[in-house]
């Protein structure tokens, strides 16, 4: 049995929580090839490129389908009581990381980028630390879902964790974002810029979606104790 504090899963609930968190780990290494496509971006590798921006799209199908039927499994079954449309709503949210690492992908790859602040931009330090705390929140949100049976303190710090990845892909983003738009360093194709530009926000709610999932667990944890 797996338990949440004050909410006791039986053997089938238990195997929908292990699933949900084998799906959460497809969708992790869907994230993961972001870092790997952004350099093909940046270095003009036309097939590199294709090649991780077609495997993220499939593993995003992937993703999707077991979303599909997890969703099915807990809607159809009688399952979890009185927070089956919270397990749902965690399962939207974690689907929904999949979704924007595929749309991410999709934005930049849509054309060729050849301005030079714009691929400085896509090399640089911030970029790095960027992506690199987006999978940081990914990799928190399942560390937070493997604590629902250890203890309510234990839960409670793990969400702490997924907020403060959340806050710092914030920080680089904005700094990335001030790159562009400054105009010191001479202008930069508008195109290009709406494409960079598109792609960090389209990116950054990677992030966002792992800390609304945290946030749907909060809800799981005051109904279990209320």
């Amino acid at each position: 049995m797996v338990s949440l504090p004050g909410v006791a899963f039986g053997r089938r609930e238990g195997a929908i929580v292990r699933d949900l968190l084998e799906n959460l780990r497809l969708v992790r290494r869907t994230e993961q090839e972001l870092p790997g496509l952004v350099q093909g971006v940046a270095d003009k590798d036309e097939a590199s490129c294709k090649a991780k921006r077609d495997w993220i799209f499939d593993q995003e199908s992937k993703a999707d389908a077991v979303h599909r039927d997890l969703s099915t499994q807990i809607a159809e079954g009688a399952f979890f009581g009185g927070v089956r449309e919270d397990m749902l709503n965690l399962l939207d949210k974690i689907d929904n990381i999949a979704d924007k690492t595929k749309d991410a992908a999709q934005l930049i790859t849509l054309a060729e980028i050849s301005d030079a602040k714009a691929i400085a931009v896509l090399r640089s330090d911030d970029m790095r630390e960027f992506l690199s705390n987006l999978d940081k929140a990914v990799e928190a949100l399942q560390h937070l879902i493997e604590a629902f049976d250890i203890d309510r303190k234990t839960i409670l710090e793990r969400v702490h964790v997924v907020e403060g990845f959340e806050e710092a892909a914030d920080a680089s983003k904005h700094n990335m974002l001030v790159t562009l738009f400054d105009k010191s360093a001479g202008p930069m194709d508008p195109v290009t810029l709406l494409l960079v530009r598109d792609f960090l926000f389209c990116a950054d709610d990677i992030a966002d979606n792992a800390e609304d999932a945290s946030d749907v667990v909060l809800v799981l944890i005051a109904k279990g104790y209320g």
